[in-house]
């Protein structure tokens, strides 16, 4: 029997747990994410938050994640340092999956993965009104695994506006570009490598709207999962055989 795709799902927990976040999310946004991968017995999903002693993430949890699922806002900077490095480990050398969703583009690990230190109102355009506004995901990448099952586009009625320029690297894979009723546009959906791993960057996710209760969104969380996690064990002691510290040559012309 194939082995399950071991999902980690994090989140601040932070805004969820008040209004106005608290009506539209209140088992939690980590909790409407996981229940998006329980839609389908691949996956084994397990939660952590910040308030958890280790941020959730300590013990064999982080260890025994395939792909981690990060959704963060304002406690961006609260992180430690030395986990967020440790995540970063995990997806270079181990080949863990990483998913960031929204304002998780100002979380430690996915800007050391990238090497950038953006700042709000300082890496591109962003709205957001008590409305919000229409959002049109269009698919660039039609025969990408992530978009499988979704048609020409996702139409979300409402999303706090992320528009370009995003100052990010540039992207290894576009799956989506967002188009935004104010006329603005934006990847949207964007792959990177990193090492052994892939990072997927998703922007939609406003905590105000159930972005995360629509069957598209959550569709396109459990394909990018799917193609995220490593296709087999990756902590052998053959696959980090090089990654021991140990030269690989004859140093001895050098005594």
């Amino acid at each position: 029997m194939e082995r399950k795709i071991k999902v980690t799902v994090w989140c601040e927990h932070n805004q969820d747990r008040r209004e106005p976040v608290l009506s539209v999310y209140p088992q939690g946004m980590h909790m409407a994410i996981a229940e998006g991968f329980l839609e389908d017995p691949a996956f084994e999903v397990v939660t952590a938050t910040q308030d958890q002693p280790e941020y959730g993430l300590g013990g064999d949890v982080l260890e025994n994640t395939d792909v981690l699922v990060w959704w963060s806002h304002l406690d961006n900077n609260e992180f430690d340092d030395g986990l967020a490095n440790r995540i970063c480990e995990r997806v270079i050398n181990d080949g863990m999956g990483l998913i960031v969703l929204h304002s998780a583009t100002f979380s430690k690990p996915w800007q050391k993965l990238m090497g950038i230190f953006p700042q709000p109102g300082g890496w591109g355009r962003f709205r957001t009104m008590p409305k919000g506004e229409k959002e049109r995901l269009w698919v660039i990448a039609p025969g990408h695994p992530i978009v499988e099952g979704i048609e020409d586009c996702i139409e979300i009625p409402q999303d706090e506006m992320y528009g370009e320029p995003l100052l990010i690297p540039d992207p290894d894979k576009i799956v989506f570009l967002a188009w935004w009723e104010g006329g603005d546009v934006c990847r949207s959906g964007c792959v990177f490598d990193r090492g052994r791993g892939k990072v997927f960057q998703f922007t939609p996710g406003h905590e105000t709207f159930p972005i995360f209760y629509q069957k598209e969104i959550r569709l396109v969380l459990r394909n990018a999962a799917k193609w995220l996690a490593p296709a087999s064990v990756r902590n052998s002691s053959k696959n980090r055989e090089h990654l021991d510290g140990k030269p690989r040559e004859d140093l001895s012309h050098r005594m």
